[in-house]
């Protein structure tokens, strides 16, 4: 995947500043490997479809 048009790799402590989608890398579990998922942001959180953690995301792919 290349990361051309996209913003550097961000921490799950620092929120993004708008709300849409954006590329996060999550874990669901301590002994599967993290992976990219999209997901949204609302202002006040990444909305997540089951029980995972955002460990970093980055850019901004669309706009809310």
């Amino acid at each position: 995947m290349s990361a051309k048009g996209k913003t550097r790799w961000f921490p799950r402590h620092v929120h993004p500043v708008r709300n849409g989608q954006y590329e996060c890398l999550v874990m669901l579990t301590s002994s599967a490997p993290n992976f990219l998922w999209t997901l949204e942001w609302d202002g006040k959180g990444f909305l997540v479809p089951c029980p995972m953690v955002v460990k970093h995301w980055r850019g901004l792919t669309k706009s809310g």
